[in-house]
């Protein structure tokens, strides 16, 4: 079994393989401010740059654009990457995508076409890394919970045949996912990790609840957010 590293100062160390095995789809649940979108990028530039892996990254929110000007603050020249195509960023937003002409921006519309076109951009570009941001707002593009977990296990299943390892953000209604809340989506995942941002003491934690294929470290872990990214601390 391969596995694959985020390149995430202090992240991989918390697995016994120092990463998570290829092909796995990962939940990342978050609140607001608890570094979820960061984590998604971080994880593709240091793919695309660290470890030669091109990424994706699927926006149901914020423009490309945004993104590209968001991530520049970390010293990451998301938009040479793209350029170069080691990162694609597909602007999946339903208002934008029945303004615009290009296929590309299309292909968010359903999840049909996200999963053909997906498809389409992986075996193109040699795509390994996958971000999807976020499950929230593709849930309001379902009609019901079971079409969403429905949606959820084709999309899955789909890039695993891909062999591609996903990351699905998602935001969190509580602090207590994993340990008493067990929300249906995350047993549709290999692995969850939870994100935190405590408002009183103004802290970040980073959990690992599941992941299958590896052993991992249980408890909740402290981490920063600085100029350069996300790190573990001591």
């Amino acid at each position: 079994m391969e596995f694959v590293r985020t390149g995430i100062d202090g992240v991989d160390g918390l697995f016994s393989k120092n990463g998570y095995p290829s092909g796995n789809s990962i939940l990342v649940l978050g609140g607001p401010g608890s570094g979820k979108s960061i984590f998604g990028m971080q994880y593709l530039y240091k793919g695309a740059t660290v470890y030669d892996e091109p990424g994706i990254y699927v926006t149901l929110e914020e423009t490309p654009q945004k993104i590209e000007r968001n991530m520049a603050e970390f010293g990451w020249d998301v938009s040479k990457l793209t350029e170069e195509g080691k990162i694609i960023i597909i602007d999946a937003t339903t208002p934008r995508i029945q303004e615009a002409d290009s296929d590309v921006a299309r292909s968010g519309l359903g999840m049909d076409n996200l999963i053909r076109n997906l498809k389409d951009m992986v075996e193109k570009n040699g795509t390994k890394r996958v971000v999807i941001d976020s499950l929230s707002l593709l849930a309001m593009q379902s009609s019901d919970d079971f079409d969403l977990r429905t949606n959820l296990i084709r999309l899955s299943v789909s890039l695993s045949a891909l062999d591609v390892t996903t990351i699905v953000l998602s935001e969190a209604e509580t602090n207590e996912i994993g340990t008493s809340v067990f929300p249906p989506e995350t047993f549709l995942f290999d692995g969850v990790l939870w994100m935190m941002l405590d408002t009183n003491s103004q802290e970040r934690r980073l959990a690992i609840r599941k992941m299958r294929g590896t052993k991992h470290v249980l408890g909740s872990y402290r981490f920063a957010i600085d100029d350069e990214g996300i790190k573990m601390k001591a």
